[in-house]
């Protein structure tokens, strides 16, 4: 007997076969090439392999000077908790609750005492699965920790209905900010699980009171004047209501004699609303004794904070944010969520809520503030206050500001004496003494400040001056009781210039007196200022709160305004003058509207109280387009030359200067589509080029470190959040950072670090203030530059991001952001100005955001007359991720001054090579690829690379094995429509028989 042919089988197979070969075949050769660099840098395929030649060069150009990874990483691990045990700022401490006392047992409170903020979310996000515990720190330190208690928070029951709520990573949708949630674990579950263990762990109760913030979601204020309704229902940064009730619960048993003291933790790198501290505030007293910011920890930066507590090391960190009472008294929060034009339905934009790809049009942002940003508002209005003038009304600092900027408590004190200060040409040279007067040995942090006249002339012209701004720092050694220290810190002249965008429209120094002081924190120091003007509490009827030290300041006399001598850029010889006009809205010719800009002239009049109902108009409109260029610059200039024959390699332009001859043969043998290619899929990479040998580099973020979270591949130390690193107001401990984050880019092959963020601290509730160092542009700009320093010492080129005005992550692609040229100049762009000129940075990232109506990319102003005209910047400018952003559009961006897109598809290579026969886009290309070269060739990517080698395309491995995939599942479906067929032809067989 026949068996029966197996038609049923056969089919089934072949239907499955061909959908398995087609899904291959697509993804193969439709969707992976789309992808191909993301693919590349997620599995480290190689594209190419190189081809030795006889040399006798060294080429190892940057070297570890570690012996081994073990010992990087150990040394890394001690280095991270010294950053926080520097950065770390004591607010308050009543009692002496700390330190603990040797061989203490403590009870850890809050969701938060065993879940840390060790960083934020998004980009820079890093694997701290194997960072040591709040609970493994105070243990290291001789504390011992309630166990039954931590138990209980660490509970998968606990933790799944009790952890913090966030939303979604890079969530980019304007709802997201209000998917923060506190969700704290309520006071009755926690004492009646616990309470019977309280007592044999009552010489102190920490409460770890944690926020998070993160990349594409702002944090929520609740309502802030605004009227939009992406603030959220409620205030992330005031405490919850069981916050309230643990605290006001551990106050009764505090009383009740159960606890000693009760300390709280500050583990945020978004200033909380510190009313709960002051019971003349709040009207309720939690009996908190001791209090201390932390910020984001890192990786090991747990260990700092145990050795904090513990008194092994002596608090020394200061403030790099204003603390206020309520955070709404900041008047940049009115306006600091974006919000739609007026008559946006009237342009085709109504809804465009969330539209990356075009960039948001129809939002935007006002910097009504101007410069009054944290303590230049709070220090400028009280002493108005103070001296009568400005219509300051009725400004209560003590009501208002919690800690000041630049305060930090110690377990010693510490004196001032032997002030002095002398001038030069160009700086003044500040000294003072240090003792250490208390029974601690401890270091001190040393704080100058100025203040600039404010004059007639200002008024005139609109400029604005705060009270009092910080110009220089040291920190000392460890001192001993009773020993000393005589510091010595310098002031350039340049920091006490102003920019007057109106009058001089340049840099200006002011006619009048200057004053200078040595002040612990910026409140202090405008006190000492009032004092050195014969200002007192009793002669201003108390408004003024405190006595200053006039002993500690120093008057300077600028007899005539000068327009001159800063209107030139110290950098590059070319003159300064206003680049940024088209961001006012006050002067750009397509105006959305007026703005009042926040002056000390009139406070009470100019003092924002609700949001602009800006409007579009037909010439905004299409400013706003995604594309500007039309083509018509095509011929104006020759097309350059390309593919040319030639043996020149990117290692034979090793030490070459910029505008070396030879670069131009080596452009030369450069090809349109390895440009194209080099320029727009440059996502955590920079592609090889074969015509002329030079490799592929891999780029990663890092702006606490290391890191690819998105990429998935490998990552290093996890340092603090860059508000810790700047609160330790030391350079040459951020440097060392610097150094070991190259070091672990050196080590794991990385060329290229998307960071350090430069960004500043508008209002506490930006999402990513954890990845940007300070609301002061100086203690940022100084620390970044040390930072840049360290990390470019290992050949690896940083990308100062977002330059610039990426403040904030509500409708961040695309967001219009309006603001005046001195606010742009002195606040949001000194941090670069500082890391490029000072530190050396390479290169930037540009912002989301744009300037007005034009995208930071394609802002000619900024890219090329600021970036380079003024600071002098040497390497390439990298867009933010542009995967399928079509406002930022390559042709506009690259004639502005972009060189590179952090995209992995093939969207703006694909509209680039339309542009083929275009000279005056290909001419740019060229440009681009130039500067692309020169910041890889003066790289750690070129070690091991001589002139003498040669580098050919590979095809990487993944493709290979996809082309085998495809190719064995056709395979298999030819065989199984072979069998399919005599299966048929033997049933048709069968059935004639």
């Amino acid at each position: 007997m026949q068996k029966k042919p197996k038609v049923g089988l056969w089919s089934g197979l072949t239907a499955v076969s061909a959908v398995l070969t087609a899904a291959a075949m697509v993804a193969t050769f439709v969707v992976a090439p789309m992808y191909e660099t993301t693919i590349n840098v997620a599995t480290n395929a190689s594209t190419y392999r190189i081809i030795k030649g006889e040399t006798e060069e060294d080429t190892n150009y940057f070297t570890s000077s570690f012996a081994s990874d073990e010992e990087r990483e150990s040394y890394e691990e001690e280095l991270c908790a010294t950053v926080e045990s520097e950065g770390a700022a004591l607010l308050k401490n009543d009692n002496a609750a700390l330190p603990l006392a040797s061989g203490a047992k403590v009870s850890l409170f809050a969701r938060g005492s065993v879940d840390l903020m060790y960083g934020g979310t998004g980009s820079g996000a890093v694997d701290t699965s194997s960072a040591p515990t709040l609970k493994d720190a105070l243990e290291a330190q001789g504390i011992t920790v309630n166990q039954t208690l931590w138990d209980w928070y660490s509970s998968e029951d606990i933790s799944s209905k009790y952890s913090r709520k966030t939303p979604e990573s890079i969530a980019d949708k304007l709802e997201a900010n209000s998917q923060y949630g506190v969700n704290e674990a309520p006071w009755s579950e926690v004492e009646s699980a616990n309470s019977s263990s309280f007592a044999e762990y009552g010489d102190a109760a920490i409460v770890v009171l944690s926020r998070s913030g993160g990349e594409g979601a702002d944090l929520p204020s609740g309502d802030n004047g605004s009227g939009v309704d992406w603030t959220g229902d409620t205030n992330y940064l005031e405490l919850s209501q069981e916050e309230k009730d643990l605290l006001a619960g551990l106050k009764a048993l505090k009383d009740a004699g159960t606890f000693k003291s009760i300390i709280v933790l500050l583990n945020t790198s978004n200033a909380l609303e510190l009313d709960f501290l002051n019971p003349e505030i709040c009207g309720v007293d939690y009996g908190i004794d001791s209090c201390m910011w932390i910020g984001d920890v890192g990786q090991t930066g747990a260990n700092g904070v145990g050795m904090l507590l513990a008194g092994a090391v002596n608090p020394s960190g200061s403030l790099v944010d204003t603390y206020w009472y309520d955070n709404l008294a900041n008047p940049a929060v009115t306006n600091f969520y974006s919000r739609p034009y007026s008559n946006s339905a009237d342009y085709g934009f109504a809804d465009n809520a969330n539209d990356n790809d075009n960039g948001n049009q129809n939002f935007y942002v006002v910097y009504q503030e101007g410069i009054y940003l944290g303590y230049r508002y709070a220090e400028t209005r009280y002493e108005d206050y103070v001296m009568g003038t400005g219509n300051a009304g009725t400004f209560n600092y003590g009501s208002t500001v919690a800690y000041p900027f630049g305060y930090g408590d110690s377990y010693t004190t510490f004196a001032y004496s032997n002030y002095s200060v002398t001038e030069d040409a160009d700086a003044f040279t500040v000294n003072v003494t240090v003792t250490n007067t208390g029974s601690v040995a401890g270091k001190k942090t040393v704080q100058v400040y100025f203040q600039s006249p404010y004059t007639d002339y200002d008024k005139q012209n609109g400029i604005e001056k705060a009270s009092v701004e910080l110009c220089g720092f040291e920190k000392t050694a460890i001192l001993e009781p009773g020993a000393s220290e005589n510091v010595s810190i310098t002031v350039d002249k340049s920091e006490l210039r102003t920019y007057d965008s109106n009058g001089a429209k340049t840099y200006i120094l002011d006619a009048g007196d200057y004053y200078f002081t040595v002040a612990d924190g910026s409140h202090e120091a405008v006190n000492n200022i009032l004092a050195a003007k014969g200002y007192t509490p009793e002669t201003t009827e108390n408004r003024m709160d405190a006595a200053g030290d006039a002993t500690l300041t120093y008057k300077w006399n600028n007899a005539a305004l000068d327009t001159t001598t800063f209107a030139t850029s110290e950098a590059t010889g070319n003159a300064i003058t206003n680049l940024f006009d088209d961001a006012d809205p006050n002067k750009v010719s397509y105006s959305p509207g007026t703005v009042t800009w926040l002056s000390r002239s009139d406070w009470t009049a100019t003092y924002p109280t609700g949001t602009f109902d800006l409007a579009l108009n037909d010439e905004l409109a299409a400013a706003l387009e995604n594309t500007q260029y039309d083509g018509t610059e095509a011929d104006s200039v020759e097309m350059p030359t390309l593919g040319a024959d030639g043996d020149l390699t990117l290692a034979s332009m090793i030490g070459a200067d910029y505008d070396d001859p030879q670069w131009e043969t080596l452009l030369d043998q450069v090809t349109f589509d390895e440009m194209n290619l080099l320029i727009t899929q440059g996502f955590h990479n920079t592609k090889a080029v074969a015509s002329i040998g030079k490799t592929a580099t891999k780029d990663e973020n890092g702006p606490q470190g290391l890191t690819a979270a998105l990429t998935g591949g490998a990552s290093a130390m996890c340092y603090t959040s860059e508000d810790v690193m700047a609160a330790t107001f030391n350079r040459d401990l951020i440097n060392e950072v610097g150094r070991c984050i190259g070091e672990d880019c050196l080590a794991m092959g990385y060329s290229g670090l998307y960071g350090p963020g430069i960004n500043m601290h508008r209002t506490p509730y930006s999402g990513r203030n954890f990845e940007y160092y300070a609301e002061d542009p100086f203690i940022a700009g100084e620390i970044c530059a040390s930072e840049v320093q360290g990390i470019q010492s290992m050949g690896v080129y940083v990308y100062l991001k977002h330059v610039a005005l990426n403040d904030s992550e509500s409708s961040r692609m695309g967001v219009n952001t309006w603001l005046n040229e001195q606010t742009a100049r002195e606040i949001y762009l000194e941090v670069a100005d500082k890391a490029v000129v000072d530190g050396g940075a390479w290169s930037t990232m540009s912002g989301f955001n744009r300037w007005g109506a034009k995208w930071c990319g394609k802002y000619e102003n900024l890219q090329t007359d600021y970036l380079r005209g003024e600071l002098g910047m040497r390497g390439m400018s990298i867009t933010d991720y542009s995967g399928g952003s079509h406002y930022m559009d390559a042709c506009d961006a690259l004639i502005a001054g972009t060189e590179i897109w952090d995209s992995p598809t093939p969207l703006h290579t694909e509209i680039l090579a339309n542009y083929e026969d275009d000279a005056y886009i290909v001419t740019q290309m060229r440009e681009a690829t130039h500067k692309i070269l020169y910041t890889v060739v003066n790289s750690n990517a070129m070690n091991g690379w001589s002139s003498a080698d040669r580098l050919e395309v590979i095809t990487p491995w993944w493709q290979l094995a996809a082309w085998t995939l495809c190719g064995v599942l056709a395979v298999l479906t030819v065989l199984c429509v072979v069998m399919l067929v005599k299966a048929v032809k033997k049933k048709k067989a069968m059935k004639a028989e």
